[in-house]
């Protein structure tokens, strides 16, 4: 008995390797292992050879095998071609037979298509190619009574293309140019406006606005409407004297505290704007709270920090802000003062300034480079004198930029000795409304402010503004330009 089966084993293993077809090997293979478990040594003839009814039945057995291997589903694989659209009133196929265990046991739904030779989808000739940015479109189950309909979809490239047709097609529509016969500013679009509650906007832009309304930064269709709210609120968060309320600081320690504030802020390479906003925080603290002097350098750093972060993109760390103090503070103590400011000014840190309106007015001054820098440098240096308090910012503006407007010398080296001093300028006074008696009474505590450095108790001269605009970024203005005068504006004005 051994010896049959070893030598049916054997040819076997001839038999296998005769074939050519590895589909037909492993069927062949599969159906003879399947044979010889069901052979018994008594079906064998003497010599060792299967019977010839024994291998009609293993015939029909491997065909039969075949056959079902064939009437299986293929698992139909996603190629380079697209699947179209499925018939709805296709018929469904019949399911195929079961000859043996491994026959597809599952019913077929719906159209199943035939593939091609790498896995691809045979397309019917009435079906239309689908788009390349379209999902693939699930086939009709008529034995269900359910018929799935493709997505609609649009491809990327269609709808921008559709987008773009739609935005040119689209007409702008012409924004309105205001002029007034009467006046160079038209009423509705000065400074002051009586009407103005914050939700009646003008409609249009003035006549001096339209030749900057391409550049996005000076937003001239909203310019207007924008100035006038800073107009409004700077009455209401103006600051007034305190340091006749101070028992501890005067005036000369603020002085000193807002000097060595400028030198931070160039440490620290930040914008004017945070600067600014610093001072005004200080002031409206100290208005309202008995300081010590101890503690005067503490308020200012945290009121540095609050409007870095405000007005910076990067703002300075607390440690940044303990290490430019010598650690005179911990840190702790900064975190601590910069909860006690903020409960103190009710959280409303975004007031108007100065520095919004020096940027207005030059615009609509039209003035030079030198001009901008020496009426940002004579606006500077009024941060450290208590006494410009009783002004309001947009006044101590004003005053700045018809000084600087006004500064023969400015004239002479940019070589533009062919344009007249202006004085008051016209378009200046009638967009502010303000009188010449405020204006001149600022210009002359401003000129002889500039003229003057002022000195502490221990004879140091607080010039970090002076030294900051000694800068060649800043054309030398405050040492190559003759100081501002009030009279050179009233001789023009004549």
């Amino acid at each position: 008995m051994s010896t049959r089966t070893s030598g049916y084993s054997l040819r076997l293993r001839n038999r296998g390797n005769a074939n050519s077809s590895a589909d037909n090997d492993a069927a062949g293979s599969r159906t003879a292992l399947g044979d010889v478990a069901n052979v018994t040594g008594e079906e064998l003839n003497d010599d060792g050879t299967i019977p010839k009814e024994t291998k009609s039945k293993k015939k029909k057995s491997t065909t039969s095998t075949r056959t079902a291997a064939s009437t299986r589903p293929r698992r139909q694989t996603r190629g380079r071609s697209s699947i179209a659209k499925p018939k709805e009133e296709a018929e469904p196929s019949k399911p195929a037979a079961r000859t043996s265990s491994r026959a597809a046991t599952k019913k077929d739904a719906g159209d199943k298509k035939a593939t091609t030779k790498k896995g691809g989808v045979k397309r019917e000739n009435n079906s239309q190619p689908a788009a390349r940015g379209s999902k693939r479109s699930k086939p009709s189950d008529t034995a269900s009574g359910l018929v799935f309909e493709p997505r609609q979809t649009r491809s990327r490239s269609a709808s921008r293309r559709l987008a773009k047709k739609e935005v040119v097609s689209r007409k702008e529509e012409p924004v309105k140019i205001i002029t007034d016969e009467h006046h160079i500013v038209p009423l509705d679009f000065r400074l002051h406006r009586e009407s103005f509650d914050g939700a009646n906007f003008t409609n249009g832009i003035a006549h001096y606005d339209a030749a900057r309304r391409s550049d996005p930064q000076k937003v001239a269709e909203y310019i207007t409407d924008l100035f006038q709210h800073l107009y409004k609120a700077e009455t209401r968060y103006k600051v007034a004297p305190y340091m006749f309320r101070q028992e501890d600081i005067n005036a000369r320690m603020r002085a000193i505290l807002i000097d060595w504030l400028v030198e931070v802020h160039m440490k620290f390479r930040l914008v004017p704007e945070t600067l600014y906003l610093c001072v005004s925080i200080i002031d409206r603290y100290c208005c309202k709270v008995d300081v010590l002097r101890s503690k005067l350098q503490l308020i200012g750093v945290t009121a540095l920090l609050v409007a870095c972060k405000h007005e910076e993109i990067y703002p300075p760390e607390v440690r940044d802000c303990v290490y430019i103090t010598d650690r005179a503070y911990n840190r702790q103590e900064v975190l601590d003062m910069e909860q006690e400011i903020l409960k103190v000014l009710d959280w409303k840190i975004s007031v108007p300034t100065a520095f919004p309106f020096l940027d207005r007015f030059l615009c609509l001054s039209d003035a030079s480079e030198m001009t901008k820098h020496a009426a940002a440098y004579y606006l500077e240096r009024t941060l450290q004198e208590h006494s410009f308090l009783q002004f309001r910012p947009s006044v101590v503006c004003a005053s700045a930029v018809i000084l600087a407007l006004n500064n023969p010398d400015i004239r002479v080296q940019e070589e533009d000795l062919d344009r007249e001093l202006p004085g008051f300028p016209k378009i200046l006074m009638e967009y502010t409304g303000f009188s010449e008696f405020e204006l001149t009474t600022c210009m002359e505590r401003m000129a002889e402010k500039v003229g003057e450095e002022p000195i502490t108790a221990s004879r140091r001269q607080l010039n970090a503004v002076k030294k900051k605009y000694e800068n060649s970024k800043y054309l030398e203005v405050s040492t190559n330009v003759e100081l501002p005068n009030v009279q050179y504006v009233l001789e023009a004005n004549k």
